[in-house]
């Protein structure tokens, strides 16, 4: 859901190549250079977005050169805008998407961002601050809908290996609706996903995680956005509720089959190590290089050789610092190193914690 009437806190800091997780951990940003081996056995990346509105960058697109953009935009004037100022290797497609062709009833909200295939459910969600006027109803209209696997191969497409969703209570029945899709090459899904219901009879999280894990896929990720009761004073400190984050799942690597299983391989190897799950990029890294794909080239063994040793090397260099810690504490700094690392990481916990909770909604 883009639409936020109220600050969501959502610290992301970047330092020497370097991403800290919500937990201060560093963690190394994807960087193609010690990839580019295995890169170069992958001639193409599909990444489709339903909720493309708005959409004209892409930090994917950014990392790899072999990588399209393909968004789903229902509103024929948003898609024409948007096809007319196309950067390259963006395609905008003029539909909606739902779990099978057939017409159904948009309601249009006051946010158009909001607006859904579900009618919102106000009485839940106007109990939450600043939350209930962007989901006011303000107009229904008739569209046609399509499904994922019907509309893509019908327009060229017939592979998606990076799927986003972000369609306001939708995004079970287009996980449905491309089934045939997601089970014969996707390797990584981002989709919004809700713990209470925003929208009526809209299926929850619970739904799409059954539905992903029965397709090979494994949870890696999930955000998880609160917002307070309306009647709640606005500085005073409380969790919230949670209700809706963003969850990214990737293929179990033992769950790919068929004629394209190398192929896919390398891609969910690269898509791993772009997400920062380094560890499951180099064990898929491994299993291929173990022999396990026997129907490995010399050269695709090689380039995947290459790319570990440079992966390894780019991994190390990115925990330089720990070197450093583990010097200070063998020199026997250990106990005043442990006491200033706890209390700076007491005050920063307790500043961001405090300062988030202060806000309308936050995101943990």
């Amino acid at each position: 859901m883009r639409a936020r009437t109220a600050a969501i806190a959502y610290r992301r800091c970047s330092q020497n190549g370097l991403l800290l997780s919500s937990r201060g951990m560093p963690v190394l940003k994807y960087q193609s250079r010690p990839l580019a081996a295995l890169g170069a056995l992958v001639p193409e990346i599909t990444y489709v977005m339903c909720g493309a509105g708005g959409e004209t960058s892409s930090a994917l697109l950014r990392a790899f050169p072999q990588a399209r953009f393909i968004g789903f935009e229902p509103d024929l004037e948003e898609w024409q805008r948007l096809k007319q100022n196309a950067p390259s290797r963006f395609t905008y497609l003029n539909a909606a998407v739902a779990g099978r062709n057939e017409q159904r009833k948009l309601f249009v909200t006051r946010s158009p961002e909001c607006s859904s295939l579900l009618r919102p459910n106000q009485t839940f969600f106007a109990q939450f601050k600043d939350c209930g006027p962007p989901l006011d109803v303000v107009g229904e209209k008739l569209l046609d809908v399509v499904s994922l696997d019907s509309f893509l191969p019908k327009n060229g497409v017939h592979q998606i290996d990076f799927l986003h969703l972000d369609t306001q209570g939708s995004e079970l029945e287009i996980l449905q609706g491309a089934r045939t899709l997601l089970s014969s090459g996707t390797v990584g899904v981002k989709t919004e996903v809700e713990f209470s219901p925003l929208y009526q009879d809209q299926p929850l999280f619970g739904d799409v995680d059954r539905f992903l894990r029965g397709l090979g896929f494994m949870l890696f990720d999930l955000t998880r956005i609160r917002c307070r009761r309306e009647a709640f004073p606005d500085h005073a400190l409380t969790r919230g509720q949670l209700l809706w984050g963003d969850a990214v799942y990737l293929r179990d690597y033992a769950s790919l089959v068929g004629a394209d299983r190398k192929l896919l391989l390398f891609k969910l190897c690269l898509l791993a190590a772009y997400l920062q799950f380094h560890d499951y990029a180099l064990q898929v890294l491994d299993y291929l290089i173990d022999g396990q794909s026997s129907d490995l080239s010399e050269d695709e063994r090689g380039a995947l050789r290459e790319t570990r040793r440079q992966y390894i090397a780019q991994l190390k260099k990115s925990s330089l610092w720990l070197d450093l810690l583990f010097a200070l504490e063998a020199a026997g700094l250990r106990r005043p190193i442990k006491e200033f690392g706890r209390l700076i990481s007491q005050l920063g916990d307790r500043f961001r914690k405090d300062r988030q909770m202060a806000e309308y909604n936050w995101t943990d």
